[in-house]
């Protein structure tokens, strides 16, 4: 009897151990993903794609965003090539090499990859001359599950709040002026539904281009912003 008893109680575990483990590789499925970096059509212009989502439709949506994103980097790249050329006939470039030479390249950085949503920061920079090129950047949130792309509206709980995140923005603005424009350039700043951000462990991080909250050389500044500010 005790046999019997010793064997009953090793099926049942054994076959609670299986659930459990069935159910947490399901659960890493969508947790996480795997970015893979493609070229489109030159070496310079590379682009990220996700791999091995349970949800193949929602993988697809996704991909699909960013072979988007870089088939528009890829028209402004043929657009700046054709400006250089037309400037090069008006410019002696034997004389001025360098402002001759425009340049186009893209980049990625995958900035939050878990619990399941990714946060990808897709970078386009280009040189047409002067001192330096620019940079610019867009991001992409996405729920690994759905394929849905997130917007700030998605995470703000309420459109009030907005008053309050830009309210939080403008006062970190004020208290670090050796980064930022001083408060009479930016008194128009808002923070809005295009307003772009990327995920963290704490909430989010807002993110600018090149020249627009900053100057140059400070380059994309961010501002962390806590979920109890949004949600």
């Amino acid at each position: 009897m005790k046999n019997l008893s010793r064997l009953l109680m090793m099926i049942i575990l054994f076959g609670m151990g299986s659930h459990l483990f069935t159910f947490n590789v399901g659960a890493s499925e969508v947790s996480s993903a795997k970015v893979i970096t493609e070229n489109y059509k030159e070496a310079f212009l590379k682009y990220p794609q996700v791999t091995g989502l349970k949800n193949s439709e929602g993988q697809k949506k996704i991909n699909g965003v960013l072979h988007e994103h870089i088939q528009s980097s890829y028209k402004a790249y043929l657009k700046l090539m054709e400006e250089m050329e037309n400037y090069k006939k008006g410019v002696d470039c034997k004389k001025q090499a360098p402002i001759c030479e425009y340049s186009y390249s893209t980049y990625y950085d995958v900035k939050y990859n878990q619990d399941g949503r990714v946060s990808i920061l897709f970078y386009d920079a280009t040189y047409s001359g002067g001192a330096h090129g620019l940079e610019g950047v867009t991001t992409y949130n996405f729920n690994l599950k759905t394929g849905k792309k997130y917007s700030l509206d998605d995470l703000v709980s309420d459109q009030s709040k907005y008053i309050d995140i830009t309210d939080y923005v403008r006062k970190y603005m004020r208290e670090h002026q050796e980064i930022f424009f001083d408060e009479g350039i930016l008194k128009d700043f808002l923070v809005n539904k295009d307003t772009q951000f990327y995920f963290t462990d704490e909430g989010i991080d807002l993110i600018f281009q090149q020249y627009e909250v900053a100057p140059y050389a400070v380059g994309h500044p961010t501002i962390s912003i806590p979920s109890s500010l949004f949600e």
